[in-house]
């Protein structure tokens, strides 16, 4: 559960914003330059080691002198300092926010390839037509963008079940604070390298492939059922 809590959140979070961006980058109306840019801009956080991410946000995330804090205190948004890291529900969403940033970028990118092979005369036949924005990033890119959106979905469902290095060094590497960051993944480390469960640990590995195989299964057929239905609408 705390895997799936904090990849969900994740997920929702970096389609929401590459979305927002494939969108507004393939909208004739605005025509915003520097696509090339901008993708290695957003990419960038991408390159970091996680390592260093840690060691950044455990700086900023400190309870007393963490910038975040001091930042939220001073636009009167909050009263006194969050404990980032030893409350379990904001340190969850503080993981999630963190892949977010680093990740959000690569999805832009992998949808922005997959809106260019859509043809412009579809955008331009809705420009004429008089279709606003969101009607035309719901009737034309979207149902194009879902093969896409499978892999995606996929890479990242596979990607979040297997989450260990970010939790493993922003806390004591046990799963901390009360075990909310305590993912499938640090388990599995934790049993057969701290405590030599070896068997156990293997058992859970084996765990850990069925599921991915089930959830990654389950989401293939579903999308690939609604393109099969989009394609044959079409038709």
């Amino acid at each position: 559960m705390n895997t799936l809590k904090i990849w969900g959140l994740n997920f929702f979070l970096q389609m929401g914003i590459a979305l927002l961006l494939a969108a507004l980058f393939s909208d004739l109306r605005f025509r915003i330059k520097g696509l090339g840019f901008f993708r290695a801009v957003f990419y960038l956080p991408n390159l970091i080691t996680i390592s260093s991410v840690a060691i950044l946000f455990n700086v900023m995330l400190d309870w007393k002198y963490g910038s975040i804090n001091q930042i939220l205190l001073k636009l009167g948004l909050i009263a006194e300092p969050i404990n980032w890291l030893n409350d379990p529900v904001a340190s969850q969403v503080s993981v999630s926010l963190i892949l977010t940033w680093m990740w959000f970028g690569h999805t832009f990118i992998v949808l922005m390839a997959g809106v260019s092979g859509i043809s412009k005369e579809y955008y331009e036949a809705a420009l004429i037509d008089g279709a606003n924005r969101w009607q035309t990033f719901v009737s034309i890119t979207l149902p194009l963008l879902k093969p896409i959106l499978l892999y995606v979905l996929i890479t990242s469902l596979i990607g979040g079940l297997q989450l260990f290095d970010l939790p493993m060094l922003l806390t004591d590497g046990l799963g901390a604070p009360e075990g909310s960051l305590n993912t499938m993944v640090l388990y599995l480390y934790n049993q057969a390298f701290r405590y030599n469960n070896y068997g156990y640990a293997s058992t859970v590995a084996y765990a850990l492939f069925l599921i991915t195989v089930i959830f990654s299964a389950i989401t293939f057929k579903s999308m690939y059922r609604d393109v099969k239905a989009t394609k044959n609408g079409g038709k």
